[in-house]
């Protein structure tokens, strides 16, 4: 079977019964993707989450990869109709804010979309792959001409390449955890801080300290045991590489790899726990640094920002390799992550007393999810100022406009 007629589902049965169990079963598909990882879900598990025999599964998707392309690509589709919807009427019977809260209701509608094209979509087969990333692109330009040639005309287009994915990490951000605010203000919140995205004057702003990197192999085995581990987990998912492939990056062979870890999960335990560590060494200096308390937050985002482009393989895989963690450690990296989060909640409050606890866990979030989805976009790098554009973003998206001249 070519890869084109492997990505797409088996043929769909005439009858309004069978359709509608066929969305039953991708809805049900999409949940358990989102909830354990792709690996983790079998054929059998979608089958019984949806009440009928795996014959029957069979009968409306051909494979589990099949399943995961319809899953996402229908919920692109989504986006897609809003954004073509909202191209083709003509521009003076829109304006900016109703335009943002018609992409941020598709957005909503589609939650499961951020969680398993962060997570799962390496996991399409070639043909679906390209075809995601070709609709990503084309709704790209789309948000774009909609958003920043409306909003902010005449920015460069790398800062404009730049804010627009950062709105839309806005918009799609609910997809990643379950919001605090009921559905109306969440839409208001959302639309509001892309507003301030837009709308951030173009340039230079809060510096980041950040030059191009030198590969240097660390001494310690253990060093390039857990840079190699993470390199290949965020290329292959955690199921999809071994131990000896892990060490054969080393130069590891047999017995010598399991003086530093004892299994594939330990390994992966140790990288999400550097990720921890080194964002908690940030955390400290932003509480440390001189200057107001207003100021806190605006260190701890530089200092997130200044993580993320420089271990971005460690910032992948602690997003993305979550659900092959043990239980034990993943309630753990849960309450790290909670405790991260309301940091920046606790700070934000102090800099915009006028927000409540429920959106300021809603803004803190989103503007988290920002720093997660364009350090790993690569061609993003191309920015000469990547580090200093993206705290800006962050910044304005959380309604802080203090920033810090070039050089201080």
């Amino acid at each position: 079977m070519s890869p084109a007629a492997s990505s797409l589902p088996a043929a769909e049965p005439s009858s309004s019964r069978s359709r509608e169990r066929r969305d039953e079963i991708a809805r049900n598909a999409g949940e358990l993707f989102a909830a354990r990882g792709f690996h983790a879900v079998r054929m059998d598990d979608i089958a019984e989450a949806s009440g009928v025999t795996a014959r029957v599964l069979y009968r409306h998707y051909s494979s589990k990869q099949a399943l995961l392309a319809h899953v996402v690509l229908n919920d692109q589709q989504r986006l897609i109709d809003t954004l073509t919807r909202l191209t083709a009427s003509p521009a003076e019977e829109r304006d900016l804010d109703s335009t943002l809260r018609a992409i941020a209701d598709a957005a909503i509608e589609s939650r499961q979309l951020s969680p398993l094209w962060q997570r799962e979509a390496r996991h399409l087969d070639a043909d679906a792959y390209e075809r995601v990333r070709d609709r990503t692109r084309s709704m790209a330009k789309q948000f774009t001409a909609l958003l920043i040639d409306t909003g902010r005309p005449g920015l460069d287009a790398e800062t404009a390449e730049v804010r627009i994915w950062g709105v839309v990490s806005i918009l799609t951000s609910s997809g990643l955890h379950e919001p605090a605010l009921p559905r109306p203000h969440l839409d208001r919140e959302l639309v509001a801080s892309s507003r301030r995205v837009i709308d951030l004057p173009a340039g230079p702003g809060a510096p980041v300290e950040r030059t191009a990197a030198t590969e240097r192999a660390p001494l310690s085995r253990r060093d390039q045991l857990i840079d190699a581990a993470a390199k290949a987990f965020r290329e292959r998912g955690f199921g999809g590489v071994s131990v000896d492939d892990i060490g054969a990056q080393v130069g590891f062979v047999g017995p010598a790899l399991y003086r530093y870890h004892d299994n594939k999960a330990e390994i992966l335990v140790a990288a999400v726990n550097r990720f921890d560590e080194w964002t908690a060494l940030e955390a400290y200096r932003a509480m440390r640094a001189p200057g107001p308390d207003d100021g806190v937050l605006a260190e701890l985002a530089r200092g997130y920002v200044r993580v993320a482009l420089e271990a971005t393989d460690l910032l992948a895989v602690s997003l993305t390799e979550r659900p092959h963690l043990p239980d034990a450690v993943r309630d753990r990296f849960d309450r790290v992550q909670a405790d991260q989060n309301a940091e920046w909640e606790r700070w934000l409050r102090v800099a915009r007393p006028d927000v409540g606890e429920a959106a300021a866990a809603v803004l803190a979030r989103a503007a988290r999810t920002i720093i997660h989805d364009c350090a790993r976009i690569p061609h993003l790098r191309r920015h000469p100022d990547l580090g200093r554009e993206l705290t800006n973003v962050v910044l304005a998206s959380l309604g802080i406009a203090r920033t810090v001249p070039p050089g201080q």
